[in-house]
């Protein structure tokens, strides 16, 4: 126990990189860079639509999640010490395949569902007080999103056969690590997004109105990987 003790007095304090950091500046910007995994709760229509005089229709499923990136700006406003707000504008690429299944036919039809997102997330930053160079921290705040690839033109022979919404409001939650190196600060952190609104925008093409009879609600989610260079 006294040995403990004595150690533990004489241990050397951490070396600090950039002590005062989050003092000298109240206004910081960076770059961000980052995978993004985007998903969707989806909820069959339960009204049979009747086509041709047959009321069959499709199960819908999202089959595949498949990694998409982003690139954003970082805007970074100290309130307080342990508190921030960040604006962070950016792009953000993706796919979400969604699945058309019909009774008794073991093969369903795809459609590969393609995003650019325009984003704009304004987020509530909480860290903890720093007594190392790593200090981890949490996030919460709101997101609107633009769906430049909504914009694209219905064709069913390219398997473009329903249309998103273009814009989606989002609540995020996250956390991450802050890392103060010698000459910046480089962060890892996960993220969150659930969308608010139903983003199926009930437009279809010609020839499509059996698939996109059999869709009831599209709900958007995200998860983010992304690094903050500051």
């Amino acid at each position: 126990m006294g040995g403990t003790m004595v150690y533990s007095q004489f241990r050397p304090n951490p070396i600090l990189n950039d002590q005062d950091y989050e003092r000298e500046k109240r206004l910081r910007f960076g770059f961000s860079l980052g995978l993004n995994f985007m998903d969707f709760t989806v909820k069959s229509s339960i009204k049979p639509y009747v086509s041709d005089g047959d009321s069959t229709q499709y199960f819908v499923d999202n089959s595949h999640i498949i990694p998409g990136f982003n690139v954003n700006v970082v805007s970074d406003f100290r309130i307080i010490e342990n508190f921030h707000l960040r604006f962070l504008p950016g792009l953000a690429f993706g796919q979400r395949d969604v699945s058309f299944y019909l009774p008794n036919e073991p093969e369903p039809t795809t459609m590969k569902l393609e995003s650019s997102f325009i984003e704009m997330p304004l987020l509530l930053k909480y860290s903890a007080k720093r007594k190392t160079n790593t200090v981890p921290y949490l996030i919460a705040g709101v997101n609107f999103r633009i769906d430049m690839a909504a914009y694209k033109k219905l064709n069913i022979e390219e398997g473009i056969m329903i249309r998103l919404v273009k814009g989606d409001f989002y609540y995020e939650i996250g956390f991450g690590l802050d890392n103060f190196l010698t000459f910046f600060k480089f962060s890892t952190e996960i993220k969150y997004s659930s969308g608010f609104l139903n983003v199926f925008a009930n437009d279809f093409a010609d020839g499509a109105q059996d698939y996109a009879h059999s869709i009831s609600h599209l709900r958007s989610h995200v998860v983010s990987l992304s690094f903050h260079f500051e």
